[in-house]
């Protein structure tokens, strides 16, 4: 992946300038600073997913986003899926959100996969593959405004096997504008892309402060004769005498120095290394939307606080995951092997408890609503307390009757 230029003749000034003190104008951050961004190579990348930070920010959002969190039309739909596609569907949104894009394959053994799907998949027969989007190329995707896949690939490239749009599923994640469009392979922005600079700001503190803790009292030796050594380049033989020393300095050893030298130490205080830790975290946590007591995994601090505020949002995020990411995908999914649509509920992020409570208010309002005469079936289907049962799975004679009836009915009107 190539990476994005910086932004060129683009100057940010605000409204007020000092016609007396050009210092002042020159020491504004604002009138001297520029928002640039690069794209991040696929390596990076990976190199993030690896990382415990990257894989728990991708672990948390994709892990709650598909917990149990589905409603399908029926139960046979909802039994395919979790013995068939679940998998499938939670690997490729991990891709998704670390590499911006992630695609399932639908074939059957023996076609060619450059070629058009030939209608719906057979689920008892349907093989898949899930490909993470460092892998992924995307070709001919056409610049015609009145082509219904305008800026849409209609090929995906895999290891050099060419997959044509009607077999692939493509989970893509933040859209990026269309100039943007091809440098991400007509995908999506990672999460990492997003949050990079607070990944950045992280590692230097991670990084920083085991040093930091190492020099807070640092031994100083003071040498007789180092300047003159150092200036006769002789002092290969003072380093060794103390690299020995220091080697052999511990519990357990003693080390020994010439009775003409001494030694100090000098103890150095920590400052505000616990404030730059917090607010690295916190800017993390604000740019992913996880909040901070679920990204670090600790209780939630302040008085009288329960952490529901948390909750909130983080289900927030969650949810508009689902929805903008998710749903369309998965019902691409269903559609191409045949099964009704799904929805995600509207109770989730819940205890059991509070699903309880919830459920019961919604029985209650459906009963209102029935004693004025609104349709109380589908409120209870759309808040997932109820599911409705398919007259088809009960049964399915009758059925079979009722369409050929309706096609004998569709014969004599064409014959009239």
């Amino acid at each position: 992946m190539s990476k994005l230029g910086n932004i060129k003749n683009l100057r940010i000034f605000d409204s007020l300038r000092s016609i007396y003190n050009g210092l002042a104008n020159t020491r504004n951050v604002v009138y001297n600073n520029q928002v640039t961004h690069q794209a991040i190579t696929f390596s990076e990348l990976r190199a993030i997913y690896r990382t415990g930070l990257g894989s728990k920010i991708v672990r948390l959002k994709a892990g709650y986003a598909l917990k149990d969190t589905l409603q399908f039309e029926s139960a046979k739909d909802e039994s395919i899926y979790k013995a068939k596609f679940e998998k499938a569907v939670k690997r490729a949104s991990r891709y998704m959100i670390g590499f911006g894009r992630g695609i399932i394959v639908l074939y059957n053994r023996g076609e060619d996969m450059s070629s058009p799907a030939r209608g719906k998949f057979d689920v008892s027969k349907v093989e898949f593959k899930v490909f993470s989007g460092d892998l992924v190329t995307s070709t001919d995707a056409p610049i015609d405004l009145m082509d219904p896949r305008y800026y849409k690939p209609k090929y995906y490239s895999v290891r050099g096997v060419h997959f044509h749009y009607s077999r692939v599923i493509d989970f893509s994640y933040v859209e990026p504008t269309e100039f943007d469009a091809p440098i991400y392979q007509y995908g999506g922005v990672s999460e990492f892309e997003l949050i990079y600079n607070q990944l950045i700001n992280d590692g230097i503190v991670e990084r920083c402060t085991p040093t930091v803790l190492e020099k807070n009292a640092t031994l100083f030796y003071k040498i007789v004769g180092l300047k003159d050594a150092m200036q006769d380049k002789n002092d290969s033989y003072i380093r060794q005498y103390f690299t020995e020393a220091e080697n052999a300095r511990s519990v357990y050893g003693a080390a020994l120095i010439d009775s003409e030298d001494d030694a100090y130490t000098v103890n150095q205080t920590l400052t505000n290394l616990q404030e730059a830790d917090s607010i690295t975290l916190r800017r993390l946590a604000m740019v992913t939307g996880i909040p901070l007591a679920i990204l670090v995994g600790e209780n939630v601090k302040g008085l009288n606080s329960t952490g529901d505020n948390e909750m909130r949002i983080f289900q927030d995020t969650i949810e508009v995951l689902q929805a903008d990411y998710l749903e369309d995908p998965i019902n691409e999914l269903f559609a191409k092997i045949g099964l009704g649509k799904v929805s995600f509920k509207d109770n989730q992020g819940r205890t059991p408890d509070e699903r309880i409570k919830f459920e019961s208010l919604v029985i209650q309002n459906a009963i209102a609503l029935y004693n004025i005469g609104e349709d109380h079936g589908k409120y209870l289907e759309e808040n997932a307390v109820v599911v409705r049962d398919k007259f088809s799975e009960f049964f399915p004679e009758a059925e079979e009757e009722e369409e050929i009836e309706v096609e004998n009915v569709a014969v004599e009107k064409n014959e009239q």
